[in-house]
């Protein structure tokens, strides 16, 4: 699979202003981009359409005039913050208020529908047996089941209580332990009488079978996670007065894969039953938080912004650059912006009282002249990464190196997870340090060299950027992986970079420097398709000072130097609808590893060597002969690879296709 050029982001203009001007950018990933960061369309604002959009969605225009005010004063633009305040989007008419004492509440969350992936197509047999010939053991009076086989080939399947054949074979089915289930109860339902099945096992002797069954009736069995199945052979090979020695052992599975496929019902038989039609939606619970920013400005600069924001001249040509409160205000934005990024990140609950049944406990916001009026009541909004704790997706590799032959397995569950909402996915992006992307780099670069005897020109594309107007949004590289039909794309940002560079010297405790600096690298592999940050309503007032009229200090003055001060607000939160679709990979070594068993070096997969090229890369220089290792994420085992297991407890998404 060779790399093809990667498309480039749209170039278009910012309101005829000079490069990076006024208005911010804005970057859309979505299903028409494959869901990568690296088909993203990026698009500046221009003054026309910064107006239009103040006309439809006052809030949302709000924090973009807040994002563009920013970008004015001169703070620097950040790849991450760009993709955040693109993915806003308006959840006001979401907001419910209750009323509580003859009091009307606003409640501090919103309740949305999630969806979840639903599979229902493989089984597997955890036990067999006989059902008896004559005298049955398996009473089919419990089972809503099939009658005995018709001479006539009519008529049989409409029977609630049918009757055993010899050959018929019970089997215990469940949904297993793959990556790739739905935790499904009643699974009873999947299995209708005059269905087929098709179970794939193993003999005796370890001879690979698929066999095909009628199904004759299903009931719950033990739990409701499993399920007893009735199953009648079908095929060639089956005697017409049915199995009764060994040599039918293919058709008595205690184990193995069972698939649904169609049913065989003629027009003229009577059959009625429903398929099953499981729901993949559940109500999940998103938290507002309320954001407060203050400004102070004067005449001149509210005229210098407002020329600005009309696009009639340069931003950092104007006199705003030689403006004192210019200069306070910049300093006070970045760091806004930064904390608010942060925020979106990494928020937790404000409180253990944080759960929809006990909001009322939760920090009060009352009427200043009646603290027995409760207005609100206070949350916080949940980080991204706080969702996906919750949804197990975050994986701690505890310290090891970061293995790559475990992220290539993570990789194919986060395509099959992505492509069965629809999508087509042939990138995955993640996002990590650049010392990271570099180690990623030299491990692709040996491993292509070992395993396919390639150039690493040919499979992967180093040093791509994402601009726009001639500004750097993005670096990344994109690799090929063949294993799984994908391609990755390492981003680097800052972001990560800052963190570890106030980490690496922490001594001392429980934290050594090699200690601290593992806590803190993380790979996200995140489908920014999937990331909203809703917008609950926005508030700005004006305050002046002085107040000429009340002040005694200017009653004998004639004239004052007037502020104002600029009070703004921002109601919003974090929303990941598919926590599936994401993987998080953190506290992992400087360090990073994979399997490059090199060609036609079979017997290495026996441990032994045969080759000095075979082996395990490291970044670190070292080359140990191993058998190679392909491992999917797990969320609820521990990953031999890491070390670690799955982190949450499940409840942001009740399914387990990790």
């Amino acid at each position: 699979m060779a790399l093809s050029s990667t498309p480039v982001s749209e170039n278009t203009t910012d309101g005829g202003l000079v490069k990076g001007g006024s208005l911010p950018r804005i970057v859309k990933v979505d299903s028409s981009t494959g869901c990568t960061l690296t088909r993203a369309q990026v698009k500046g604002l221009t003054p026309n359409e910064f107006a239009a959009l103040a006309n439809k969605e006052t809030d949302l225009a709000r924090v973009i005039a807040n994002a563009a005010e920013a970008k004015a004063l001169g703070v620097e633009e950040r790849g991450l913050t760009t993709l955040l305040t693109s993915s806003i989007t308006n959840i006001k008419p979401l907001i419910n208020k209750v009323n509580v004492a003859e009091q009307s509440i606003i409640l501090p969350y919103i309740q949305r529908r999630q969806k979840s992936v639903i599979n229902a197509n493989y089984f597997v047999v955890t036990a067999g047996e006989a059902t008896g010939s004559g005298t049955n053991t398996t009473d089919l009076s419990t089972y809503k089941a099939l009658s005995a086989p018709s001479t006539t080939g009519q008529g049989e399947h409409g029977n609630s209580n049918g009757a055993l054949a010899t050959g018929d074979w019970r089997v215990t089915v469940t949904m297993g332990n793959s990556d790739w289930k739905t935790d499904l109860t009643n699974i009873e339902r999947y299995f209708l009488p005059g269905s087929y099945v098709v179970v794939s096992g193993w003999r005796t002797g370890g001879d690979a079978y698929d066999s095909q069954f009628e199904v004759v009736g299903a009931k719950q069995g033990s739990s409701n996670t499993e399920a007893y199945v009735v199953l009648r052979p079908q095929g060639r090979d089956v005697p017409a007065a049915g199995i009764g020695s060994a040599v039918y052992d293919h058709y008595r599975p205690t184990g193995g894969v069972l698939q649904t496929v169609a049913n065989n019902v003629n027009d003229y038989e009577a059959w009625c039953y429903n398929q099953p039609t499981d729901l993949s939606m559940r109500l999940i619970v998103n938290w507002l938080q309320t954001t407060r920013e203050s400004r102070i400005v004067n005449q001149e600069y509210k005229e210098t912004l407002a020329k600005i924001m009309d696009g009639k001249v340069n931003p950092f040509l104007n006199s705003m650059v030689y403006n004192p409160l210019a200069e306070q205000n910049r300093i006070a934005a970045q760091v806004s912006q930064d904390q608010w990024t942060r925020a979106t990140w990494y928020n937790q609950a404000i409180n253990a009282e944080q759960q929809p049944e006990k909001y009322m406990n939760l920090p009060a916001v009352t009427d200043p002249e009646d603290s027995s009026c409760h207005l609100e009541y206070k949350s916080n909004a949940l980080g991204i990464k706080t969702l996906l704790y919750e949804g197990n997706r975050v994986k701690d590799n505890l310290g090891n190196p970061l293995n790559l032959d475990s992220l290539f397995g993570d990789l194919y569950y986060l395509k099959r997870n992505r492509e069965q909402d629809g999508d087509r996915v042939s990138v995955i992006d993640c996002m990590t340090d650049r010392i990271t992307s570099n180690l990623i780099f030299e491990a692709m670069n040996n491993y292509y060299k070992t395993k396919y005897s390639w150039d690493v020109t040919r499979q992967a594309q180093i040093g791509q950027k994402i601009t726009h107007d001639g500004i750097i949004l993005f670096n990344y590289n994109i690799y090929d992986i063949p294993e799984v039909n994908v391609q990755l794309a390492v981003f680097h940002d800052p972001f990560f970079d800052d963190i570890l560079n106030v980490t690496s010297g922490i001594t001392g405790g429980v934290y050594d420097n090699v200690g601290a600096t593992s806590r803190n690298r993380a790979l996200w592999l995140l489908d920014w398709s999937d990331i909203k940050i809703g917008i609950a309503g926005t508030n700005s007032v004006t305050r002046k000072s002085p107040n000429v009229e009340v002040d005694r200090l200017y009653r004998c003055r004639m004239d004052s130097v007037e502020r104002e001060y600029s009070l703004r607000s921002t109601k919003w939160t974090t929303m990941v609808d598919r926590p599936h679709r994401h993987l998080i990979i953190e506290n992992f070594a400087e360090d990073v590893r994979v399997t490059a068993k090199g060609p036609n070096q079979y017997d290495a997969m026996t441990g032994t060597s045969a080759s000095t090229t075979d082996g395990i890369y490291s970044s670190s220089g070292s080359l140990t002969y191993t058998a190679p290792v392909l491992e999917g994420f797990e969320a609820d085992s521990t990953d031999a690879d890491a070390g670690g297991t799955g982190q949450g407890t499940g409840s942001q998404d009740t399914d387990s296709s990790s």
